[in-house]
């Protein structure tokens, strides 16, 4: 009953890595017993299709997560692996990945037991072309090198690639892509089953209303541990100020806020808040097109005339830690040695001179973010001191996230956005390669040696190995001078005192059905 992975080490101490706030006892202002078999969880993003494969973002892979099953899951609170709908996987060799189902595990709403023709259609539906006429599903890369998913029995299967894929089983095989969907409600469902999904997790979609949340109710015919709530109600408020205010009334039990939102409530009875290290890269980022930007001496004076640990003083009230590459740790592929980069005015006077660049104009894209905006303005002023007059431009989420996207993004001069990341290394660099560019390459760079890199690093099943190309690959980021990291974010738990809430490291992947009575 164990899972047998070859090449292996899933992140072994991830969990203790990124938990520690939460596995000793945490600071509480009051205590009480749990009141009631229900919970209420804030989200900022209104949750949309609860679909593993048309899902638009971790808000509905949230929810997601525990309306289906996969493979195999997360342990609560931690980066390693356990069975879920699996009594048994294999990777039997570098391409080839079997597995067997417990079988009696049963779909909701009357659509029978999961078999392998339920795995096979579900993995293949994300990973594979899809039929002509039918929108290919947005997180097919998660399923990059899928061949063919063979079944050979009932409750017995071969997931076969045409290469290998180290990422293959946090990325997709354990995580949201991974979820199993039954067969016969997509085909019978078909966009219905977006809002009205079928599945055999710990809890049911019960209600999904935009503009205002979803409801989860606990599944009866769950063969798995039963979650400790049976109802879980999941709010969509966008304002933090009104977040705070109904986690003090008692309306909410658990959210994720920002620094300066959260801080004030370690004083109100009853609540618990807990600084627990992100999962997300905040960066400024500069087009490597568009002049006077295409000199790379003008992006090496741009990162040496900014002062990143002023500016996240001023984002984050200093609580967020500095970033200084790609990859963090403890992920796979972490660059201990990166260079920190220090604020040197002369320096950077200098290359603007040598560059022959004088009174330069530019205008930095933010999101209309109180934190992006405060940034923005210390980014303004720092790069006023060597000459170059910066106009901040702050976009609501729908006009900032299409600026960069076709030929609109040749327009872009510098921008500072965030990227939500995975327990993975290719999922973080995936964005940067060539092929991104006019999607989510909005720095436009282009490195036939990062785009090497980047595939010999998402075949390459040795840990080591793996290490060493990651660690090129961000070296030749580096030496574009178009990435100034900033920070990995910090996220701020507040929740009742009672309620003992989980999570994949990072706090974005959170696990509804591990939420217990502490």
């Amino acid at each position: 009953m164990s899972i047998a992975f070859d090449r292996r080490r899933l992140l072994a101490g991830t969990a203790a890595a990124g938990l520690a706030g939460l596995a000793g006892p945490a600071r509480q202002a009051g205590a009480q017993s749990a009141p009631r078999q229900n919970i209420a969880v804030r989200v900022e993003r209104d949750p949309e299709i609860i679909d593993p494969g048309y899902r638009t973002g971790p808000h509905d892979g949230n929810i997601i997560r525990v309306v289906y099953q996969r493979l195999i899951r997360h342990k609560p609170n931690s980066g390693e692996m356990e069975l879920d709908a699996a009594a048994e996987l294999n990777q039997v060799s570098p391409t080839v990945i079997e597995f067997r189902l417990k079988p009696g595990q049963m779909f909701t709403d009357g659509f029978g037991e999961m078999t392998a023709e339920d795995v096979k259609f579900s993995f293949e539906r994300i990973g594979l072309e899809p039929p002509q006429g039918v929108r290919p599903a947005p997180y097919r890369g998660d399923w990059a090198g899928l061949e063919r998913v063979e079944v050979t029995g009932q409750y017995t299967g071969r997931i076969v690639l045409s290469r290998p894929n180290a990422g293959l089983m946090q990325i997709a095989i354990g995580d949201v892509s991974g979820c199993i969907v039954s067969k016969k409600a997509v085909e019978q469902r078909g966009t219905e089953h977006n809002t009205r999904p079928v599945g055999s997790g710990p809890y049911t979609l019960a209600s999904l209303e935009r503009q205002r949340g979803a409801v989860l109710r606990a599944n009866p015919g769950y063969t798995g541990a039963k979650p400790a709530f049976s109802e879980v109600a999941v709010r969509f408020i966008p304002d933090h100020r009104a977040t705070e205010l109904a986690l003090r009334s008692g309306e909410l039990d658990f959210a994720v806020l920002p620094p300066n939102v959260a801080e004030p409530l370690r004083n109100v009875q009853g609540l618990t808040v807990s600084a627990q290290p992100g999962l997300q890269y905040i960066w400024l980022g500069l087009n490597m097109e568009k002049p006077p930007l295409n000199d790379i001496r003008v992006r090496q004076a741009i990162r040496l005339a900014l002062d990143v640990d002023q500016m996240l003083v001023a984002g984050y009230n200093g609580r967020a830690p500095r970033l200084n590459t790609l990859i963090p740790s403890p992920i796979e592929g972490h660059w201990p040695e990166a260079p920190v980069y220090r604020r040197n005015v002369a320096e950077a006077r200098r290359l603007l001179n040598e560059a022959g660049a004088r009174n330069l104009r530019l205008k930095l894209l933010v999101l209309n973010q109180p934190a992006f905006q405060n940034m923005a303005l210390v980014a303004r002023a720092l790069l006023q001191e060597v000459g170059i007059t910066v106009e901040v431009d702050a976009r609501d989420g729908g006009g900032f996230w299409s600026a960069g996207r076709g030929d609109a993004g040749r327009d872009i001069e510098m921008y500072m956005t965030v990227f939500n990341g995975k327990l993975d290394p290719n999922f973080l660099m995936q964005w940067f390669v060539s092929s991104q560019i006019g999607t989510w390459n909005w720095q436009r760079f282009a490195s036939p040696e990062f785009d090497r890199l980047f595939e010999q690093a998402a075949a390459e099943l040795d840990p080591a190995k793996r290490r060493e190309l990651v660690i090129r690959a961000q070296q030749v980021m580096d030496e574009s001078a178009a990435f100034v990291w900033l920070t990995n974010n910090v996220s701020l738990i507040a929740h009742r005192s009672w309620l003992r809430p989980a999570s994949v490291p990072g706090w974005l992947d959170w696990q509804y059905d591990a939420f217990a009575v502490a």
